[in-house]
């Protein structure tokens, strides 16, 4: 898979692009991020301990359940741009899946039995499908209309938005769960959600710029067609991660959804054979280290230079192989509940890294394939790595750290020889 490109100081004066000056709303998108994280952290982690320590289910089932929504977002992304484009619109999309959420949320609290649970999560990962891939492509979108500066900011903001939420969301789920019980923040998390429906009546109805073009530039009705990406795009000042091969962003996305999973679902499957029923609280306090340290990691990476965002991705996957190696040769809960917090940096900067090239050709092709596939491997990580994880650990506790070791060596050879022409001096 090739792509080629001019290079990054060229400027295409064939290709015009005349968009409305007109601001845009962003602030929307941005608290909708917030709030929903803010309530999936929440009743996540309550509802995955409250089977786990309280119910006593078993792991293989903790896993389909906890894996159902994520699942289904594989093909999620496809129906819901197919949905978006033909029926609905952006606006109307995420005004849909704002309505839809809380009412899924509740079922699964009244009816707590693996089968409906299952179900249930299936149809919230449906309408995830018509949530995020289309905040992905108004970031996109934006980033055409704006500054270098401002276009940095909304990348920024969207990231603090959602990291926050999901942040601040287990900090007072532990409160919750500490004073009462992982049930009652359920509850009190599933109210929050109604939140989500005022605030999606915010966001702006689309207005459809004017292209002029004298050359012709790819763009794909079909969000998985031509999936070879031979187009000759244009790197310029508003696209300079395109000097990467999107591959490496697809990559660098599959190897932070697993890794997050692993280490996520792992952690309570530790907590509960190396310590007690008692502490599952810790899950929120652990969970809540790694999305913080993911957010600087997130921050960081969004500062550095093009050459840099290279080394801090390939030094992020040995490190994360490491980090895993001394899981499964310490063995201490305590080491481990500090590690799996720390871990979220180098997650934080692959993904930081694999999200904005993801955008810059989502916007170098103005086209929407780039977000949908971002997302639809989002499902495949973290949809498929659990139901996997929940068997492995009945058979052996550390197998899937080991797998993690094996993983991160391959995936930082692929990625060393994919960024190979990215030199210092070249940028």
């Amino acid at each position: 898979m090739e792509t080629s490109r001019k290079s990054p100081t060229y400027q295409d004066n064939k290709v015009i692009t005349n968009y409305s000056v007109e601001g845009y709303r962003a602030w929307p998108i941005f608290l909708l991020a917030f709030v929903r994280l803010f309530y999936v952290s929440i009743f996540e982690r309550a509802l995955l301990n409250y089977l786990y320590f309280v119910i006593d289910i078993r792991a293989s089932t903790l896993g389909f359940i906890s894996s159902a929504g994520a699942l289904i977002y594989i093909v999620a992304p496809i129906i819901g741009q197919l949905l978006t484009k033909r029926f609905l619109g952006i606006r109307k999309a995420l005004i849909l899946s704002s309505i839809l959420t809380p009412f899924l949320t509740v079922a699964q609290i009244l009816y707590p039995v693996a089968w409906f649970l299952i179900i249930c999560r299936v149809l919230l990962g449906l309408t995830l499908g018509l949530f995020w891939p289309n905040c992905l492509i108004l970031l996109s979108k934006w980033q055409k209309v704006s500054s270098i500066e401002k276009s940095k900011k909304n990348f920024a903001m969207f990231n603090l938005s959602w990291n926050s939420g999901f942040i601040i969301g287990l900090l007072v789920g532990f409160l919750w769960a500490f004073s009462l019980n992982d049930y009652s923040a359920m509850i009190i998390s599933w109210l929050l959600s109604f939140l989500l429906i005022p605030l999606s009546f915010f966001i702006q109805k689309e207005k459809s710029p004017a292209i002029l073009k004298e050359s012709v530039i790819y763009q794909s009705e079909d969000p998985l067609s031509h999936l070879d990406i031979k187009e000759d795009l244009v790197v310029n000042s508003q696209t300079p991660m395109i000097v990467y091969s999107v591959l490496f962003s697809w990559i660098c996305i599959m190897f932070l959804t697993i890794s997050k999973s692993i280490f996520i679902f792992g952690y309570p499957i530790l907590l509960k054979a190396l310590l007690s029923n008692e502490f599952s609280y810790l899950t929120y306090l652990v969970q809540c280290g790694t999305q913080f340290m993911q957010l600087l990691g997130l921050t960081w990476i969004n500062s550095m230079k093009i050459y840099s965002r290279k080394i801090a991705t390939l030094v992020s996957v040995i490190a994360v192989a490491l980090i895993a190696f001394t899981v499964v040769l310490l063995g201490n809960i305590w080491y481990i509940s500090i590690i799996t917090a720390i871990i979220g940096l180098f997650l934080g900067l692959i993904h930081g890294v694999g999200m904005k090239i993801m955008l810059e050709y989502g916007t170098a092709e103005n086209s929407t394939r780039y977000a949908t596939i971002n997302e639809i491997i989002v499902g495949m990580g973290f949809g498929v790595t659990p139901i996997i994880a929940g068997y492995v650990v009945e058979i052996q506790l550390y197998a899937i750290h080991n797998f993690l070791i094996f993983l991160g060596l391959l995936v930082f050879f692929i990625l060393l020889y994919l960024s190979r022409n990215i030199k210092k001096e070249q940028i």
